[in-house]
């Protein structure tokens, strides 16, 4: 059965126990690393010893105070905590070389805003209709600590990105009302948009560029979808993380109800991102390979060739579009 504890609940179990570890999900974004950095912040200002576990990231996130946190991955072996911190990981497989961590902790705590999740902790906060992780967190820690600049600047760089800019659809009065609130503090709100829609690397632009030249919309321009693979990516000098932007530029195209992007991550393992308008379901399209999101905007790995994963997602496009 599927149930939520409250903010006290979870609050009260970091007020008990001292060594807290916080991981978020692999090839983290905006929420996910400013969650584990916000909550590494105010643990931190409660005397907490903490460490957070997160793959290394775009320097566009480096506005996020509070990376001194983070512990190198050859050093997980070294973590003996009280409390396991889930952040923004709709399962438990997301959380990459960290959930050898989590198996080993007996406390888990669960938060996230994702439809799909699974309620894989001892203690759980779920909410599907929140914008963001750091939105839940907001919620959690506005009454119980004394909210900080650097605190808040995480927060709101979180709730930012996963909202878009504030454009999603998730975006609600109570998030447009965080947000206020965490601009009190004298956060770099300015600076924190240009870093993650404004400015982007040569890199990037080039391989946004041939993503488009990939493009085909299929159902009279409703559906649209792209690839690169593992050697675009190599001619380009690009990693996984120069690509995150596609789908969204996918998404923008006139006509587009649905989008589809598709990237070799490495040989036989390709990572499909969906996003889609208001009479879709991408989270339940994900699911059929495993994955899973929210409603409008979804993902999931499919471990075969490029071109085999392609037809399978074409097969289930053509289910939806008939």
């Amino acid at each position: 059965m599927r149930m939520n504890n409250s903010f006290e609940e979870v609050f009260t179990l970091f007020q008990e126990h001292n060594h807290i570890a916080i991981a978020g999900h692999q090839n983290p974004d905006g929420d996910a690393i400013g969650a584990c950095l916000a909550l590494a912040l105010a643990l931190k200002k409660m005397g907490k010893e903490v460490t957070v576990l997160l793959e290394p990231y775009k320097e566009m996130y480096d506005v996020i105070p509070g990376k001194s946190f983070i512990l190198p991955q050859d050093k997980y072996g070294d973590i003996d905590a009280e409390v396991f911190v889930a952040l923004d990981c709709g399962d438990v497989m997301r959380m990459g070389d960290a959930i050898s961590i989590f198996d080993k902790t007996a406390i888990r705590v669960n938060i996230d805003h994702h439809i799909s999740n699974e309620f894989y902790g001892g203690f759980n906060i779920v909410d599907g209709d929140a914008s963001s992780t750091c939105e839940l967190l907001y919620r959690l820690l506005r009454d119980a600590v004394d909210l900080d600049r650097d605190i808040a600047t995480a927060l709101y760089a979180g709730i930012l990105y996963d909202t878009g800019g504030f454009r999603h659809t998730s975006t609600s009065p109570a998030t447009l009302n965080a947000a206020a609130e965490l601009m009190t503090y004298d956060i770099p709100f300015n600076r924190i948009h240009n870093d993650f829609f404004e400015r982007k690397s040569y890199q990037e632009m080039k391989i946004i560029g041939r993503a488009f030249q990939n493009a085909s919309p299929l159902y009279n321009g409703k559906f649209l979808y792209s690839t690169i693979t593992l050697s675009e990516m190599q001619e380009f000098g690009c990693t996984f993380q120069d690509v995150g932007a596609i789908i969204s530029q996918l998404k923008s195209v006139k006509g587009t109800e649905l989008a589809c992007f598709l990237y070799e991550k490495e040989p036989n393992v390709v990572k499909v991102s969906l996003r889609c308008e208001d009479g879709y379901d991408v989270c339940k399209l994900a699911s059929v390979f495993g994955g899973g999101g929210h409603q409008k905007a979804a993902g999931c790995t499919i471990f075969d060739t490029m071109e085999k994963a392609l037809a399978m997602i074409l097969k289930e496009v053509e289910q939806i579009m008939e």
